[in-house]
């Protein structure tokens, strides 16, 4: 790989509109962008930007966009090879499609000079399965708190953009191999707008971050409200503490002390506006949500280590089933006319 690092980022939501403005702006990396359902308005108008870093840019087009990565791909010299980084920012959504699905379109693990996979994603265990299929990945995580949403083409960047750069360990690869990787990503993606810096404890890391993804973002859901409304209607003692208190007693159990004092200051998160999360977002979009990977990873070492987390067990399920709602809409199964009981042992058959 010669000259500026060739780098893929795929997705273009609130948190990877605001990646890819900073990986341009800094302008030391050959950024090549994905994106699909926003493709056309992306490629002639470009997005609106309103960044509490950046100021007010009236149209964000990256340079290359594509609308397919194996378009990405063939326009960088075709192979899994042609970029340094791979950066997936798109919701994670295992149940509709697997990261690792994304992924063999554009990554081989047996080049030599493999791309570096980055996950800029929100959850927990969210490497798991690649490690399990690429033996040989050097995978990065990237936690970023940023407030970022993207609605009716404009990117509301409300709070400003700070992310944690680190690796999860394979033990197929030196921790000086994975290290480097991360130092060197962190210098093509910080500026004098942005707070970028080395996390050398993902797992502690990600567990802190649930403590607002797994509360907030499902809470906010459920209800269909923001995090200034769910403060004024009541739900900060009734929903919101008690759950990050749920989070805290998980992560104790799995090796990561997370403080208490942190509570206080994610319930009063965002300050004078009235920010919704990106799950709500999501929700109030018609969209998947990525309930999974926040939730249900959470809830397996509960699980595990037989600790009770009954509000966010009983939101892992109205989620589920309102995902599963979801996908019957779109079309994705059907269900019989008749009502089918236990004794019939019907399993849904999916068509994709």
């Amino acid at each position: 790989m010669t000259g500026k690092p060739k780098i893929l980022l795929i997705g273009m939501g609130g948190v990877g509109s605001i990646a890819a403005y900073s990986l341009t702006y800094t302008n030391k990396s050959d950024l090549t962008v994905v994106v699909r359902s926003e493709y056309n308005t992306l490629k002639t108008t470009g997005f609106e930007i309103k960044s509490i870093d950046y100021g007010h840019i009236e149209s964000f087009k990256p340079y290359k966009i594509t609308n397919s990565i194996s378009d990405a791909v063939s326009e960088n010299g075709g192979g899994g090879d042609g970029f340094e980084y791979i950066i997936i920012t798109t919701k994670n959504i295992p149940d509709i499609t697997p990261i690792e699905t994304i992924l063999e379109q554009c990554y081989d693990d047996e080049s030599e000079n493999k791309s570096t996979i980055v996950l800029l994603q929100n959850g927990f265990g969210i490497e798991k399965s690649i490690l399990k299929k690429y033996k040989n990945a050097n995978v990065i995580s990237i936690v970023t708190m940023i407030s970022s949403s993207l609605i009716n083409n404009v990117v509301n960047h409300v709070g400003s953009e700070f992310a944690k750069v680190g690796y999860f360990p394979n033990g197929n690869l030196s921790s000086k191999e994975q290290e480097l990787s991360c130092f060197k990503l962190i210098e093509l993606y910080s500026n004098e707008k942005n707070k970028i810096e080395y996390d050398p404890d993902v797992k502690w890391t990600r567990w802190r971050k649930l403590m607002y993804n797994a509360t907030i973002n499902p809470i906010s859901t459920l209800t269909d409200c923001d995090i200034g409304r769910l403060n004024i209607f009541g739900g900060d003692e009734t929903l919101l503490r008690p759950s990050m208190i749920e989070i805290i007693n998980i992560a104790k159990s799995d090796g990561c002390e997370l403080p208490y004092d942190a509570i206080d200051s994610l319930i009063n998160s965002d300050p004078g506006v009235y920010y919704s999360p990106s799950m709500l977002v999501d929700r109030r979009k018609g969209n998947y949500v990525e309930y999974i990977n926040i939730l249900g990873n959470a809830l397996d070492v509960a699980n595990e280590n037989n600790i009770e987390a009954p509000i966010l067990k009983t939101m892992f399920w109205l989620l589920r089933c309102r995902q599963m709602k979801l996908m019957e809409e779109k079309g994705r199964f059907e269900l019989p006319e008749i009502r089918p009981g236990p004794e019939d042992g019907f399993e849904i058959s999916y068509k994709w």
